[in-house]
């Protein structure tokens, strides 16, 4: 089936199944714009929601305007608790991330995985931008994953080329993140990402400074097996005493 096709199905079913309880997650990237736009031409009032890490680039701002104009909405901020940031940084250091895998995993629990989880609950189920061919730790992404206790994660780009992604952007005239123009490919945190060269895949500029055989993955998408929980558990402790 013809990708937009396919999307705007998966996002049919979703609503049927999910009524006024399902939100799309953004960080306004192409794929999340494109999410947007779908499910807000099937279901208008749908919550668009973003997780403000405190170290989101300036740029990303302008770009949250640009969508709450097009669509005359208001994007609803996700943030992480003030008392644990500020515990981590006391025990590790602002840029803990730079130091070790672990301490990158334990940034991104306390910056996005810990709020996330309180942002969505309530909610029966979420949309995401995530695509199988952006990495290889994505190859296998369901289309609607089951696999949380909480909310059922749903990717209707799924099977989407980068491609796919760039025509319909352009074709429907889009809002596109100003970093694109810079070289990026994937964006994150401000720190943790930079643009991409040549040969290099999309997500390469994600935690760069990583060995070449890391996943390059926050958490958020990559923990069905429990690994970066197991990973970050005990400084996770550490931090929430001090919190």
């Amino acid at each position: 089936m013809e990708p937009l096709s396919s999307s705007r199905e998966i996002i049919s079913a979703a609503t049927r199944e999910f009524g006024a309880s399902l939100a799309v997650l953004s960080s306004f990237q192409r794929e999340d714009v494109i999410v947007t736009d779908l499910v807000l031409k099937a279901a208008p009032a749908t919550r668009i929601l973003t997780l403000d890490t405190g170290r989101v680039p300036p740029s990303t701002n302008r770009i949250i305007r640009e969508i709450e104009s097009r669509y005359s909405l208001a994007v609803e901020r996700i943030v992480p608790d003030p008392h644990e940031v500020e515990s981590m940084v006391a025990l590790h250091g602002l840029d803990l991330f730079r130091d070790s895998v672990p301490n990158r995993m334990l940034c991104c629990d306390i910056r996005k995985s810990r709020p996330l989880a309180r942002g969505l609950s309530g909610l029966a189920a979420f949309f995401t931008g995530l695509r199988r061919t952006q990495a290889k730790s994505r190859a296998a992404i369901e289309i609607f994953d089951r696999s949380s206790a909480s909310s059922v994660k749903i990717s209707p780009l799924a099977d989407w080329t980068t491609e796919d992604v760039l025509r319909y952007t352009r074709e429907h005239g889009l809002p596109e993140h100003p970093l694109y123009a810079a070289g990026y490919t994937s964006i994150g945190c401000d720190p943790c990402t930079r643009p991409v060269v040549a040969g290099e895949d999309e997500r390469a500029g994600r935690w760069w400074w990583e060995s070449p055989g890391a996943v390059k993955e926050c958490g958020l998408h990559f923990s069905a097996d429990g690994r970066a929980e197991r990973t970050v558990d005990v400084l996770l402790r550490e931090v929430l005493s001090h919190a």
